[in-house]
């Protein structure tokens, strides 16, 4: 009889240790809207909802994600564990801040809106200065290309200037050899010429004395 009230007692103390261990303050984590369902699971009905920073008392714990809680209205429902923390959420500790705290925490949160500005920015100059590069690097082929074009042009320049040249010379040699031809054989001619005039002038005087001689 003393045994099993003892064993009673010690069973008695280990169920509300047990409870007392279990009944744990959760809070509702950051920028989250949560549903309190009468079960376990998304298919129960939902009872409650809690948003980010209500206080819940953690009764149980299921391993498949899932916990018991009690509302601070006395509810008791079923929520997802992964939304609960043990610390307050940073919405309420910065709410509780004093005034020069609280400037500080909106100093912060405005350099931090200012610093995803200016990454913002920099990404944007960052892409302007990749297509500028792209632009220069198309500029210097063309430049180049160009350049090419330009030596080639006044390679065939000088090309074309000495053919010319040649073509002169050949032009004014081929008029020179015709000329001398045309000389040589105008000269020609005219010896011809004076040769026969020459000629008649002798048979014309012979032939004076000829008759000269006769009378």
């Amino acid at each position: 009889m003393i045994f099993r009230i003892v064993t009673a007692v010690i069973l008695a103390v280990l169920l509300a240790a047990a409870s007392a261990a279990a009944q744990e303050t959760l809070y509702v984590t950051d920028q989250v809207r949560i549903t309190v369902r009468s079960g376990p699971s998304t298919g129960n009905k939902v009872i409650a909802t809690a948003q980010t920073g209500d206080m819940m008392i953690l009764l149980g714990s299921k391993p498949d994600g899932w916990s018991l809680v009690r509302l601070s209205g006395g509810k008791e429902g079923w929520v997802l564990t992964r939304f609960l923390v043990k610390e307050r959420p940073a919405k309420l500790r910065l709410a509780e801040l004093d005034p020069a705290n609280k400037d500080q925490a909106r100093r912060l949160e405005q350099m931090h809106k200012e610093n995803q500005s200016l990454s913002k920015n920099l990404s944007e100059t960052e892409a302007k200065l990749a297509e500028l590069q792209t632009r220069y690097d198309k500029l210097s082929a063309d430049a180049a290309d160009v350049m090419a074009l330009k030596a080639r042009h006044q390679k065939l320049q000088a090309q074309f200037d000495k053919q010319s040249a040649q073509n002169t010379e050949l032009v004014v040699e081929n008029k020179s050899l015709k000329f001398s031809s045309n000389l040589k054989w105008f000269l020609a001619g005219a010896g011809v010429l004076i040769v026969g005039w020459l000629m008649g002038l002798a048979l014309h005087r012979r032939k004076k004395r000829w008759n000269s001689s006769m009378y």
